[in-house]
Parts: C-alpha cells; structure tokens; sequence
C-alpha cells in the first residue's frame, strides 16, 4: 500500500497537495519532479514511534526548504513496507524506477538492509533513520547507505555499560527473532562483559508478539539479576507490561535496550524510573522544543520520537547537499557529504563518517519520569547524560565495513 503526498510551493507560499495538482504542468515544462521515498512502518509495531509522523516530519523538511529544489518540485511518498524485508525491497525498487533519488527511514533493520542492497544496486541514496542494526554500517554496509539516527552498538554502550558497571553482572534477554534483536544481543554482550556481565540465557520471539507469558515465567525461574528486553515499539510495550504483571520488577533489574516517547506515551506508570540511551528529545532545548511545537501542530497534539526528528534533519541535509552540488546524482552527492560536520536542532556535532557511513553525534542517556514530575504533556524524560559523538559510536577503527568504495 502506498500513500502519496505531493508539496509543492508556488505563489509565493501557497501549497498545491495532490499528484494531479501539479505533476502534469510540471513535468510539460520540463521540470520533473524530485521525489523523496518514506519507506516505513505504516500499520504494525513500529506505526507510532515512526509512521505517519515520519511522513509528516519528512513533508516539515520539504516545506521548510521551500517546496523545490534545483527549479523542480519535491514530491514525498510515504510506502507502507509492513515489516517485509521482501516487500520493502520491491516496494524500493519501485520507487527508485519511479524516480524516486532518496530512500528515507526505513524503521526495522530487516527491512533496512534489503533496502540498502536496492539502493546499491540502483545507485541511489538510502538514509536509515528507523533501523538500529550495526551491519547496516557493518558487514552490510555499502556506499549508497547511511545510518542516520542510533544503533545497537550506542544503546549497548550507553544504557548497558552502566548497569553491568553498577554491578549486574547475570542477564537474561528477551530478543526479537530478526536481524535487530541479535545485533542488540551481540552488542550488549560486548558491552557488559568487562565489568563481569554476561547473559546466562536469551529468549528469540517472533515480532509482533503479544503473549509473553512464558517467556516472563522461563526469565523468572532462571533468576538472573537482570531481565533485558532487547525488542522494541509494541513488542517493549507488551513485554514491559508483562513483565510488572508477573512481577519480575520485584525481582530483578528491568533494563529497556530501546524505548521512544511512543512507547511511553502509551503506558507511562509500567515504564517510569526506566533509564534508557536516545539519539534526541523533544523538549531538551529551546530548538527542539520549537520544531517539536510545530510538529505536534500538525499530529494532534503528539510530541516526536527521535526517529521522526531524524527524519526531518535528514531530509534538510539531502535537500542542502542536493542544492549544493547542483544534482540528485548518489555518487556526487556522497562525495559532498563524506566527512562533512554538520549542526541542527536534531544532530549535535553532527558528521558524516566516510569510512563506513554512520553519522556521528551525540547520544543522550535519559531517565523516564513518573507522572507526578511531568509538567508539560509528553514530557516524560530527563536528560541525565550526554555522550559526545566521538564516544557513542563503535570507533573508525573497530568497523567491520568492507569499504570498497
């Protein structure tokens, strides 16, 4: 299914919606139209923390740049990849045939790596703002991707570390079956076993699930000092709930390797106290607060998870590197972007690593707050800590990336 959404400025402001309102005049004065691809999660897991919210903030981007870019409008198409690695692909290989120069998003890690492979062979740009696989900048890295947003390797790092530090050393996973759960495996395993931390047993299960009884009670009977749940969007909502319900919060540490704004808009008592690793938050500064206002202007009132901001900086960044070299051309527009430093509301220190296209910056640990501390609507977090980009990231040094470009 795909849903498609046409900005276009003309009239020194006013806003055309629709294909039909002006494709046609466009393209017979021989302006075709640049077209920018939202390949996400429309209608499961992960349809809150990105979803409509990444199309609307992809469409601010567009808008805020004015509607055109190089004399030709800026068309964004929102694709409704359903968790399928295959259907992603295909569904990307349609737009890039299309005429599609970005493909954007692309929450679950799956879906993002068989994206990637498109993007690859179709010489075309792909920015990962949704997936948090390390092999997206790993041993699936390629020229014509970059991860934008977090991974596995900086969650790990961050909230991991430091519980395993504060002296948890026996951990129990509970991880989803697919290429994001056991990239979030790996890289907590690495990131607490030199404080003496390791995982006595992990649990794989389906994405999607909705029964985590016996998973709950297999966690309860190994009594490990900790219970990871290394999963994300419904899945942590779910698994979270279930958790307190059989109250395994009673026992052991509950460590939370992803959670959005999303998640905890949804059930804010089960995940209070909780102290997680993210790549932005709304309401931290005076920046984010005032696009964050925007945004939530055009969702009802919802505040955006990181990925919908990333989505957004993202998409001024292609925008700026597309004007900048005068093309939409993927080869050129990497040569541009590698190595480049950058600052936005989203991205602090912000740089495009050329070695294996992970974009640096800094990483923020923050803590979930109870309901009685929340003083603005959605304000659910307080920013504790903040990891400088040279130290959020796996090192240069360290990177698994193949790069033969």
């Amino acid at each position: 299914m795909r849903l498609t959404s046409v900005l276009s400025f003309v009239c020194a402001g006013a806003i055309l919606a629709g294909p039909l309102s002006f494709a046609t005049p466009a393209r017979a004065a021989g302006a075709a139209p640049i077209k920018i691809a939202v390949i996400t999660d429309m209608s499961g897991v992960y349809s809150a923390l990105s979803g409509q919210g990444a199309v609307e903030a992809t469409k601010m981007a567009v808008e805020d740049f004015g509607g055109k870019v190089l004399g030709r409008p800026i068309v964004v198409d929102a694709v409704d990849h359903r968790n399928q690695a295959a259907l992603a692909a295909s569904k990307a290989r349609e737009e890039f045939d299309s005429g599609a120069d970005l493909a954007l998003d692309l929450t679950n890690s799956a879906t993002a790596i068989a994206v990637a492979s498109v993007a690859k062979e179709k010489h075309k740009l792909a920015i990962v703002t949704g997936a948090g696989s390390t092999d997206l900048t790993g041993i699936d890295c390629n020229k014509y991707t970059y991860q934008y947003a977090y991974d596995t390797y900086a969650l790990a790092h961050g909230t991991g570390a430091s519980v395993a530090k504060a002296g948890f050393k026996t951990w129990y996973g509970i991880v989803p079956d697919y290429a994001f759960g056991k990239s979030m495996l790996k890289d907590f395993g690495d990131a607490i076993a030199p404080y003496g931390g390791k995982f006595i047993h992990a649990d794989l299960m389906p994405l999607g699930t909705t029964d985590f009884s016996s998973y709950m009670l297999a966690a309860k009977n190994a009594h490990p000092q900790v219970l990871a749940l290394l999963n994300a969007g419904a899945d942590t909502v779910n698994s979270m709930k279930a958790a307190k319900q059989f109250g395994l919060d009673k026992q052991m540490k509950i460590v939370v390797g992803l959670l959005f704004l999303s998640d905890v808009d949804a059930l804010p008592d089960v995940f209070a106290g909780s102290r997680i690793t993210t790549s932005w938050y709304w309401d931290m500064d005076n920046a984010s607060r005032a696009w964050a206002n925007r945004y939530a202007a055009r969702m009802h009132g919802l505040r955006p998870t990181d990925i919908q901001a990333a989505d957004y900086s993202a998409t001024m960044q292609w925008l700026r590197a597309v004007k900048a070299t005068g093309t939409t051309n993927a080869d050129k527009i990497v040569a541009y972007l590698d190595g480049r430093k950058f600052n936005d509301f989203y991205a602090h220190h912000g740089q495009w690593r050329a070695r294996d296209h992970r974009v640096l910056h800094d990483m923020y640990v923050v803590d979930v707050l109870p309901k009685s501390e929340v003083k603005v609507p959605h304000a659910w977090f307080k920013v504790v800590d903040t990891i400088p980009a040279d130290k959020a990231f796996r090192p240069a040094s360290q990177s698994a990336c193949p790069k033969t470009w």
